[in-house]
């Protein structure tokens, strides 16, 4: 009896060592890639759209700014001779034909001479062709007198026309016989270099201007493009320029002119740009950085470029899930400019990313 009851009693806790235990409820994994944003920090971004728009990337260039040369005018002397008088400076404002400085030349006192012999010449030759004309009339001359009367009256006057035309050209005065020379400006604008000072000798076959007198209300900017990014500009693209005395200023212009000489020391072309010089604030030498829109003429999905969370060589964007929800996602972009991103890889249009404090959304 005892030994049944004993292997009774066995058996039934072999059976309650043996039973299953009972089944809990499946719990999910949290997801590390997925943020949640309470209200007040919802309040706190902003969001955008992907959308598939034209792609316009940047290429970034050095560049320079300089005179535009199409309204500048070099200043020379047409004659040798000692400087007795400058009358500007540089920055001045000179009218056209303003007087720039004056000299004491030994080539126009020998133009005043000549005029001087010139005049003296047409008035015996006028005075001589008087004579013959009047004494054809008695007989006394023969008409090939008169002839020879007149061409040497045509030649004496051509020879002080010629004289004339020199002092014009110099614009030295018929009357005056100082033998000066006045340099003048031949064009309105601005003094922006003078290599001139009283008391020195200038020549006339001097290849150095004495002044540069340039109309400032343009001006150009000459970007150095290296020979890899030479196919990708053209004239015609628009351009934004910021230059170093004025990092807060952006100036908006066009490529107008690409070199066809290429630097071989630098291995770079320059491409111009005409700017507008409002209130002259550029100036000739001033150093410039130019963002040149490319254009590549085919579609592609955009998203804000500050929606770019760019972490461990690689770039991020933080992707709508509904319900305050946000998903860490790796993109690939192709290219960007000022203001967009193009995305080649990770995102789909009419998906919604954050555009503002996208960083503090990825940090959380």
């Amino acid at each position: 009896m005892s030994r049944t009851l004993f292997s009774l009693l066995l058996i039934a806790f072999c059976f309650a060592g043996c039973k299953r235990p009972a089944q809990t409820a499946d719990v999910p994994a949290s997801d590390s890639n997925v943020v949640e944003l309470n209200s007040i920090q919802m309040k706190q971004i902003t969001m955008d759209t992907v959308k598939m728009k034209e792609e316009t990337t940047n290429l970034v260039l050095s560049g320079k700014v300089s005179f535009n040369m199409d309204y500048s005018s070099p200043v020379y002397s047409f004659v040798s001779g000692n400087v007795i008088k400058v009358n500007v400076e540089q920055g001045d404002y000179v009218s056209k034909g303003q007087v720039l400085a004056i000299l004491r030349s030994g080539d126009i006192s020998d133009y005043e001479g000549q005029y001087a012999v010139a005049q003296a010449q047409e008035k015996t030759a006028k005075r001589n062709l008087d004579i013959a004309n009047e004494l054809y009339k008695t007989k006394v001359y023969s008409e090939k007198d008169v002839m020879q009367a007149q061409n040497e009256y045509k030649a004496a006057t051509a020879g002080l026309q010629k004289v004339e035309t020199y002092l014009k050209t110099y614009k030295v005065s018929t009357t005056d016989t100082n033998a000066v020379y006045s340099i003048t400006s031949p064009i309105d604008g601005y003094v922006v270099t003078k290599s001139i000072t009283e008391g020195m000798n200038v020549r006339a076959d001097n290849t150095t201007s004495l002044f540069m007198v340039s109309f400032l209300k343009t001006v150009w900017v000459e970007a150095n493009v290296y020979e890899s990014d030479i196919p990708q500009i053209s004239v015609g693209d628009s351009a934004d320029i910021v230059t170093v005395a004025y990092p807060d200023k952006k100036l908006k212009g066009t490529i107008s002119k690409i070199s066809n000489i290429l630097d071989s020391s630098a291995s770079t072309m320059q491409a111009r740009i005409v700017l507008e010089n409002t209130n002259n604030l550029l100036k000739s030498g001033m150093f410039a950085t130019v963002n040149v829109h490319l254009d590549k003429h085919k579609k592609a999905l955009a998203i804000p470029k500050e929606a770019l969370v760019f972490y461990d060589n690689d770039y991020y964007v933080m992707v709508s899930k509904g319900n305050n929800k946000f998903e860490k996602r790796m993109i690939s972009i192709e290219g960007t400019n000022n203001e967009i991103a193009y995305v080649t890889k990770g995102l789909q249009p009419n998906e919604v990313v954050v555009s503002k404090n996208s960083l503090y959304v990825y940090g959380q």
